[in-house]
């Protein structure tokens, strides 16, 4: 019998979960998160395959919420120089335009507009400027850009000026580079901050995930090392380096799926609390809802398909403030077992809240310096607060999923009948990462005149790419079409871009 691992490396606890070929929990494993995310890594596998020895492992599969915790708490990001490419000379809004200041802040480093991009019928609206572009790249390097976001008018439509770009860049810099046609759709504002996000999130992957492979090899596991992406399918470490954006809600969905795995319920709420932050999100028909139009991230909007998930500033470490009172955003993660006061250290935490509420049992800990009654209070706000995004995602009754570590911090007596925590629910994340699937994506222009001849022919081709990775061919369906249309051309010319996924 063959075995699949599934890991979430989180904020604060790295977890792992050993599943057979019937999808069933053989062995789990949970270690600190370190601040060499490998050494944790390697820790939680040797300690999850002690525990089962001697199987057969088909593949690895890992899910992190590292790239939304960069967001979140405005760390670990590079600082990201903008270069437009368009004709018209947009100044207003600027890159970053709506975005929290203090996020905006720690990420751009400036911009600039250089002459070139396409009308959205696809002609040119002016020729690529290469010497201003050189400038612009070299003037933002030395102002201190560590990596760049390249954004043309309708390049999703016509990426010759964007690979054009990267072409001339890399004769000076070997810095990391992100094209915005490869990361958004054609709206033009949300595209911009998707490759800024991007580009910033390059290094939370460059410098945390790098050495995972080497681990596997040290460890003699011969098998694919892969990365779970926002739409619960997997994806290779190369890949995910390129592109960590695809990878920030798969937090998120992995717990979504897990969630609905270990309770059995198909329709629910799913609160996701980690040491970090929470995620909250919607299932139905054990499939997570997706966002519709434009998402969003840390207050930042996007254009690409995500799961509809709200994200908190909230986990077991975040830091609280009593006068006045304040939960988060930052957080103590995984230091949390040398900096919060249970556990001798000075910070207030709210996992202390739960210690001095009396509700959470921590062997040998160490003297709380809040009152009982107040750390209930704020507990007390805190799911008042989680309450409240709850309400913006379902209006019903529905049932509440309580997972990840973060859960054990509220007393029963503060959750109504609604709230349910399943058994092994501190690792629905990486039980989620296991259950990942498998996807084939096709991107092409095409003309729809015949549009439903055109459309078959690509899920077929779809369909096809994954069952070439993996996939069982009768697992696999067709999960998300998009059509790009090219206005003002003849024959109905349009982008398609579709996706088919299935299990193996």
């Amino acid at each position: 019998m063959k075995y699949t691992i599934g890991i979430d490396i989180g904020g604060t606890n790295t977890d792992a979960v050993l599943i057979d070929e019937e999808k069933r929990i053989v062995a789990l494993a949970k270690v600190g998160t370190t601040e060499d995310i490998a050494l944790g890594f390697e820790q939680v596998v040797r300690k999850l395959l002690a525990r089962k020895v001697g199987v057969e492992i088909e593949s690895i599969i890992v899910g992190t919420t590292h790239a939304t915790n960069a967001i979140l708490q405005r760390k670990e990001l590079y600082r990201v120089g903008v270069i437009r490419i368009a004709g018209q000379r947009p100044q207003s809004p600027p890159p970053c335009y709506g975005w929290p200041k203090e996020l905006a802040e720690v990420i751009l480093c400036g911009y600039a507009t250089v002459d070139g991009g396409f009308e959205c019928h696809g002609g040119a609206i002016r020729k690529l400027n290469e010497n201003q572009l050189r400038d612009s790249a070299q003037e933002l390097i030395r102002a201190g850009a560590e990596s760049l976001a390249i954004i043309g008018v309708f390049s999703p439509m016509n990426a010759e000026h964007e690979l054009a770009a990267v072409r001339i860049i890399r004769e000076i810099s070997q810095i990391p580079i992100t094209l915005s046609h490869q990361i958004g759709g054609v709206g033009y504002i949300e595209r911009e901050n998707s490759s800024i996000l991007n580009s910033a999130l390059k290094k939370v992957m460059e410098t945390g995930f790098a050495k995972l492979e080497q681990i596997c090899q040290k460890l003699g596991l011969d098998c694919p090392l892969l990365i779970t992406q926002n739409n619960g399918s997997r994806i290779s470490l190369e890949e995910a380096t390129a592109h960590p954006i695809l990878t920030i809600s798969a937090g998120p969905t992995n717990s979504f799926v897990g969630a609905s795995k270990l309770s059995g319920l198909l329709d629910a709420i799913i609160v996701d609390i980690g040491g970090t932050s929470t995620d909250i999100g919607l299932i139905k028909g054990g499939s997570f809802r997706r966002s519709l139009n434009i998402s969003s991230i840390g207050g930042v909007k996007l254009n690409f398909p995500m799961p509809d998930v709200v994200s908190l500033a909230i986990g077991g470490g975040s830091l609280i403030e009593t006068s006045p009172i304040k939960v988060g955003p930052r957080s103590v993660g995984r230091e949390v077992t040398t900096r919060a006061q249970c556990f001798g250290g000075r910070e207030l935490t709210l996992t202390d809240l739960a210690v001095a509420a009396g509700h959470l049992q921590i062997p040998n800990a160490q003297e709380v310096r809040i009152e009982s009654q107040s750390a209930m209070e704020i507990l007390r706000q805190v799911i008042g607060t989680i309450e409240e995004h709850i309400g913006l995602l379902d209006s019903g009754n529905l049932p509440i999923i309580l997972v990840g570590g973060g859960a054990a911090v509220f007393p029963r007596s503060l959750l109504s009948d609604r709230y349910l925590v399943p058994e092994n629910a501190q690792v629905a994340n990486a039980l989620g990462a296991a259950l990942s699937r498998i996807a084939g994506s096709v991107d092409t222009i095409v003309s729809l005149t015949d549009q439903e001849k055109a459309l078959s022919q690509l899920r077929h081709e779809a369909i096809a790419v994954a069952i070439a990775k993996g996939a069982l061919p009768e697992s696999v369906v067709v999960s998300d079409v998009q059509i790009i249309p090219y206005h003002y051309v003849p024959n109905n010319i349009a982008r398609v871009i579709l996706t088919a996924h299935g299990i193996r």
